[in-house]
């Protein structure tokens, strides 16, 4: 369990929600918590090893423990968790074992992993036509960038907002603390709610496609140049 009690008892508007969450880091996991902190049973499946956002900071004095920082106990609050390795042959299976019932999976893989891992998106619609896909990518699924990593600083310099902030007496900054990828994670939940909300009224499902490039560049509040 990673802060959820066994004996609790679900509320909130998505109390009837199901969501797999195969995501890591920062982006996908605040997505997928803030679908949890509304109610949904959130199932966070990790590889061996465990998410790398549990050796991101802040730790606690003591008992210093690497596995469990601040910033991945913030993100996985109320959800459950569970290790599949999917470079194991039975990882596919038991990822489509948890899946059956559910209404929403969440990753945020290079474009084409889940197909690598016997999970590509157009077949898990196939085998259930109401499920949402969501996968949250440093530039989305298709384009010249597709295959590209990122790192915060060029997400918010790429996407715009660095244009009006900063120092001009200072290299470029960005946001402090991890502000951009968790706006990434936000726009992510956003999405995900629309779609689920035409699944559930009308059977569809669909695979929800978020750049945290175009959340930058989507969502600049400032004049542009």
């Amino acid at each position: 369990m990673i802060g959820r009690m066994e004996d609790a008892v679900p509320s909130g508007p998505l109390r009837d929600i199901r969501v797999v969450d195969l995501s890591e880091g920062v982006t996908g996991p605040f997505c997928t918590k803030l679908l949890a902190d509304y109610g949904a049973d959130v199932v966070k499946v990790e590889r061996p090893g465990g998410d790398p956002a549990r050796r991101m900071g802040p730790f606690a004095e003591a008992p210093a423990r690497d596995d469990a920082g601040g910033l991945f106990l913030h993100l996985n609050t109320n959800k459950r968790s569970i290790v599949v390795d999917l470079d194991q042959p039975r990882g596919a299976a038991v990822v489509r074992d948890l899946l059956v019932g559910a209404d929403v999976l969440v990753e945020t893989g290079r474009p084409g992993a889940l197909a690598a891992a016997g999970l590509a998106p157009d077949d898990l619609l196939e085998e259930q036509p109401a499920l949402v896909v969501s996968s949250i990518t440093p530039f989305g699924q298709t384009g010249p960038y597709r295959d590209y990593q990122m790192t915060e600083i060029v997400a918010f310099a790429m996407g715009g907002p660095m244009n009006s902030s900063g120092n001009p007496a200072r290299e470029p900054v960005k946001l402090a603390g991890h502000a951009v990828l968790m706006q990434s994670g936000a726009t992510a939940a956003t999405a995900t709610l629309g779609a689920l909300y035409l699944a559930l009224e009308r059977g569809t499902g669909q695979h929800v496609d978020v750049a945290t490039f175009e959340t930058q560049n989507g969502s600049l509040d400032r004049r542009r140049y």
